[in-house]
């Protein structure tokens, strides 16, 4: 059994929390992520009780000189929320969601997932942008921007944030404004991190209780005229309207023909968060751009909606992704992503296409880190297997199919959506937001507590 170091004995005397070493039963569990391939051993794993707990924490780990990662949902696909001898702080147990109804505003814990928020913001008929998966961390997917279902009328989740409650590398716990620290509420919006420990996020919320939403299933051999009227849609769409195309291998769904379990077929997944009967007008050409084999689009709690992808997206595989931008997605692309389709090497292996454009474009780009403004579509190369033998091969083909794309892709990446080997700065925040960012990082962390890369998926502002 592994030994005592002194950074843990020190954290166990000091911590409200409790404090997870390599000497304990515990950690092997404890030290693993959403990503099922990534196998990282922290020094220690603090699982802070509150605020004064990650202050303490921060304090010893840097009289200790042991660097820092962060962890709330553990989502981050490049596993960036764990790192071999670093110091984890674990946050999911600062996981309330406090609601003003009155004000349209939320306090949220750091360690939160979007199950949270959304079970909160709901009994009081209220909402915000959120994860497409419930289990994502709030943290990590606001520091990265934050791309959902209501992006494109109320912005990303970062656009969303109204206040944040930090803990800076020297120990100072401070509240980030527009007007109280502009350069990190800059910076937190959608800079992946690099600065500190959101302990607290204050979000904008709007009135909200139902969308018009739902899948519609096609046979994989009409992907290409499914992914065109998709393209020429989303161009001119209302806010209201968010939408997300995958293919895929037919998972067993309850209301799928069960001949169609394991074919290769394209999902569209519809979201409208307008009024229902427009929004069963609005989407009609969608719901009808091929010949359905399912479709169940409807009125729904936007909680209930918030859930639904879920199960495609369960812990515990392992996981490699790529992800490109697109202005326009010409007919090659599209024919591209139809044919890698059909070769994909695994079933679990997602093909992803989404839209932005809506509110996400009107907000400057100086505004916030968020340097992806100009997008009109993204893809997302999801490679997945259960079998940690076959990722190589897989990976493999994902970035080859990666390279294929790039020949008509923006430069930039997505931060949430980069794995280990995307964390170029420059790539994911342009030369002009990867020269601030540096900048600020030298200032508020000279010493490198957080100089790991990347953010993680949970409450930490670092990269």
């Amino acid at each position: 059994m592994a030994r005592t170091t002194p950074l843990t004995q020190a954290l166990r005397t000091r911590l409200r929390g409790t404090v997870v070493g390599a000497d304990t039963d515990e950690f092997e569990q404890l030290r693993r992520v959403w990503n099922g391939a990534i196998d990282r051993r922290p020094c220690a794993i603090a699982r802070c009780a509150d605020a004064c707990d990650v202050q303490l924490a921060l304090q010893l780990a840097h009289e200790h000189r042991v660097e820092v990662t962060v962890r709330g949902g553990g989502h981050n696909v490049a596993g960036l929320a764990v790192r071999d001898g670093a110091l984890l702080l674990d946050l999911a147990a600062m996981r309330a969601v406090a609601v003003n109804a009155d004000l349209r505003a939320a306090t949220v814990e750091g360690g939160a997932l979007w199950r949270d928020v959304d079970a909160a913001t709901a009994q009081a008929g209220l909402a915000t942008t959120g994860g497409l998966i419930s289990t994502t961390g709030v943290g990590g997917f606001i520091l990265g921007g934050g791309a959902g279902w209501l992006m494109r009328r109320y912005g990303l989740a970062c656009d969303n944030v109204m206040a944040a409650h930090v803990v800076l590398a020297d120990g100072r716990s401070v509240r980030v404004t527009a007007t109280e620290y502009p350069d990190l509420f800059w910076a937190l919006r959608g800079g992946a991190g690099g600065l500190g420990v959101v302990t607290h996020f204050e979000m904008r919320l709007y009135p909200l209780a139902q969308v018009y939403a739902g899948l519609v299933v096609f046979p994989g051999d009409q992907s290409g005229t499914v992914l065109r009227r998709f393209r020429d849609f989303a161009l001119d769409a209302p806010d209201e309207f968010c939408g997300l195309a995958v293919m895929t291998s037919a998972p067993p769904l309850p209301f799928l023909d069960a001949a169609w379990h394991g074919r290769t077929v394209c999902i569209l997944a519809l979201c409208w968060s307008g009024t229902p009967i427009t929004g069963e007008r609005i989407l009609e050409p969608l719901r009808n751009a091929g010949t359905a084999l399912a479709d169940i689009v409807g009125p729904m709690p936007y909680a209930q909606w918030q859930q639904m992808l879920d199960p495609g997206a369960p812990a515990g595989r392992c996981y490699y992704w790529k992800t490109a931008n697109f202005t326009r997605l010409g007919d090659d692309t599209i024919d591209r992503l139809c044919a890698a389709a059909e070769a994909r090497p695994s079933p679990f292996t997602e093909l992803h296409v989404q839209h932005m454009g809506g509110a996400v474009a009107r907000v400057p780009r100086s505004d916030s880190a968020f340097a992806h403004r100009d997008a009109q579509f993204f893809v997302n190369l999801i490679g997945a297997t259960p079998e940690k033998t076959h990722l190589e091969s897989i990976r493999a083909w994902i970035r080859d199919l990666s390279v294929q794309l790039s020949v008509h892709a923006l430069p930039g990446k997505m931060p949430n959506f980069t794995d280990r080997d995307d964390q170029d700065v420059i790539a994911r925040f342009g030369n002009d937001h990867a020269r601030r960012l540096a900048e600020l990082r030298r200032r508020y962390d000279p010493d490198r507590l957080f100089s790991g890369t990347g953010h993680a998926d949970g409450a930490s502002a670092r990269s």
